[in-house]
C-alpha cells in the first residue's frame, strides 16, 4: 500500500538529523515566500478569494492584511497571494513551485497550536520531501500531459507537512495523503490567467484540510495512489510511473540539497530565467543599441518551450509566461523588473518591436535542461552570442546570493509592511529556528502591516 509506505518515510525522518544546510535552505525558502505573499496580498485574485466565500474570523493571520480568519480560510488566502505574482520558488523534482502550497497550512497549524520555528522548519522539510519524492516517481510525463504540479504534486506536500505539524500516526498520514489524492487539482490550460495562482490557494487549502480530516479520523482508500482507477493511472497513465523512484533514497540526501529549489530572480515563469541572463549579460558585454537588433535566436531545452512560454503576450499577467515578452524586456531594458509587468510597460513600442524578431531552437540535452544560448544579429549583419549553463537562483549549484534575497524580500515586502517592519520580519525570519513561538514572527508581520 504505497500511501501507508510514503507514510513510514514521512515518519521516519528525523529533525536532529538533518543537514544544516537544509535548515538554512529551509528559512531561505520560508523567507522568500512570505515575501512574495506580501507582495501578493493586494492583488485581485487574492481579494477575490477573501470576498467571494465570506470567510469568518479566526485566529489566523491573512499576510499583508490587517485580519485573521480560520485555518482553512487562510490558508487559501495566504496560497493564493504568495502565487499572485509568479515570483515565489520553484523545484525542478517537482516541476513546480513547493513552498507556497506548504507553508500557509504550516502557518495556519503553528498559529493554532503555538508551535515554535524549528517545529515550523521541521514540518516545511518533511513536506518538501514527500512532495518532491512523490514528483520523482511521476514526472517529467506528469508535467508535460499537461497538470500543473504545483497543484496536483504539491498538495501531498501540504498534507505531510502539516500531518507532521499535527503530530499524526503513520495511519493517519497515510488516510491524509490517500484523502489528498481526491482533492487533487490543477491543469496548465490556466496559465497566464488569475486562476493559476488559485491552483496554489486551493491546494494549500486543501492539503492542510486532508490532513485535519485525518486527524479526525476520516479514512480513505489504502490503495488510493496504485488503484487501478487511482492516483496514479488516472493522471499519469500506464507506464509512466515509477514507484520505486518514489521510495528509495528519502533524505539521503534531502531534495531541498539535491537537486534543490530555486529562488527567483525575475518575476516570471521560470522555463525563461537562464534566457533572460544571457540577454542581459550580451546586451551589457556588448553594448547593444536594441534598435540595431535585426533577429534574436533563443536555444533552450525543448522541456522549457513548452506552449504556455510560447504565448504571446497580450496582457500584463499572461506576459510572465511569454518567452519573447521577457527576452525584449530584458534586450531593450537591460533587466526584467515588477515594473515590466505593468499595462503600460508591456505597450512599449521598442519592446514590442524586439518581440517580433524573437525565435527558439529547442535542444534534448537533459544536461543543460535549465541553461540557455541566446545570439542576437545586428543592422551590421554581425552576430554575438551569450551562453549561461544555470540562471542565478537555481538552487545550490548557483545559489542566490543572500544579499540579493534580502533586497529581493524588502521590495516584496515593503508593498505592505512598513520599512522598519520589512527589516524586523526578515531577521526573525532568519533566525526562525531560534523562535519559541511562530506566533512572534505573525505577530511582527500583523503590527506592521500598513493600512
Amino acid at each position: 500500500m504505497l500511501a501507508l509506505e510514503l507514510a513510514r518515510r514521512i515518519s521516519a525522518l528525523d529533525y536532529e538529523t538533518f543537514d544544516p544546510a537544509a535548515l538554512k535552505w529551509a528559512k531561505d525558502a520560508i523567507a522568500d515566500m512570505i515575501g512574495c505573499t506580501l507582495l501578493g496580498a493586494s492583488a485581485p485574485i487574492t481579494e477575490a478569494v477573501l470576498t467571494v466565500e465570506e470567510p469568518k474570523p479566526g485566529p489566523c493571520l491573512v499576510l499583508g492584511r490587517r485580519f485573521r480568519l480560520g485555518r482553512l480560510d487562510a490558508a487559501c488566502a495566504n496560497g493564493t497571494a504568495g502565487h499572485a505574482l509568479d515570483y515565489d520558488d520553484t523545484s525542478k523534482s517537482m516541476a513546480g513551485h513547493p513552498t507556497v502550497i506548504i507553508v500557509p497550512g504550516l502557518l495556519a497549524i503553528a498559529e493554532a497550536t503555538n508551535a515554535s520555528g524549528a517545529q515550523l522548519l521541521d514540518a516545511y522539510i518533511v513536506g518538501l520531501e514527500a512532495a518532491t519524492r512523490i514528483a520523482r516517481g511521476v514526472n517529467f510525463h506528469h508535467y508535460e500531459k499537461g497538470w500543473h504540479p504545483t497543484a496536483t504534486l504539491g498538495i501531498f506536500g501540504a498534507a505531510a507537512g502539516c500531518a507532521r505539524l499535527l503530530g499524526l500516526p503513520e495511519q493517519q498520514i497515510a488516510h491524509a495523503l490517500a484523502i489528498s489524492v481526491s482533492l487533487a487539482s490543477g491543469v496548465k490550460s490556466n496559465f497566464g490567467t488569475p486562476v493559476k495562482p488559485l491552483h496554489a490557494g486551493m491546494a494549500a487549502r486543501n492539503g492542510l484540510f486532508a490532513a485535519l480530516m485525518a486527524q479526525k479520523g476520516i479514512e480513505a482508500s489504502p490503495v488510493a495512489f496504485e488503484h487501478v482507477q487511482g492516483f496514479l493511472e488516472v493522471f499519469n497513465g500506464a507506464g509512466t510511473y515509477d514507484i520505486a523512484r518514489m521510495l528509495d533514497g528519502w533524505g539521503a540526501p534531502l531534495d531541498l540539497l539535491d537537486p534543490g529549489i530555486s529562488i527567483k530572480k525575475y518575476p516570471c515563469v521560470y522555463s525563461v530565467h537562464g534566457a533572460i541572463d544571457a540577454a542581459i549579460e550580451l546586451r551589457a558585454e556588448k553594448n547593444i543599441d536594441p534598435a540595431a537588433i535585426r533577429k534574436v535566436v533563443v536555444r533552450m531545452h525543448r522541456r522549457r518551450l513548452l506552449p504556455h512560454v510560447l504565448n504571446a503576450a497580450t496582457s500584463a499577467l499572461n506576459a510572465k509566461f511569454s518567452l519573447s515578452y521577457a527576452m525584449a524586456c530584458a534586450l531593450v531594458h537591460g533587466a526584467v523588473t515588477l515594473d515590466h509587468f505593468e499595462d503600460q510597460a508591456l505597450h512599449d513600442p521598442s519592446v514590442q518591436r524586439v518581440m517580433a524578431l524573437i525565435a527558439t531552437e529547442p535542444h534534448d540535452d537533459n544536461s543543460n535542461d535549465y541553461g540557455a544560448e541566446v545570439s542576437v544579429t545586428l543592422d551590421s549583419g554581425d552576430t554575438v552570442s551569450a551562453f549561461v549553463a544555470s540562471p542565478l537562483g537555481r538552487g545550490p549549484e548557483a545559489p542566490l546570493p543572500a544579499a540579493m534575497l534580502r533586497s529581493k524580500f524588502m521590495d516584496c515586502a515593503s508593498r505592505a509592511l512598513s520599512s522598519q517592519g520589512c527589516a524586523e520580519v526578515f531577521d526573525l525570519l532568519m533566525g526562525l529556528e531560534s523562535l519559541g513561538s511562530t506566533g512572534e514572527l505573525t505577530r511582527a508581520i500583523e503590527a506592521s502591516t500598513r493600512g
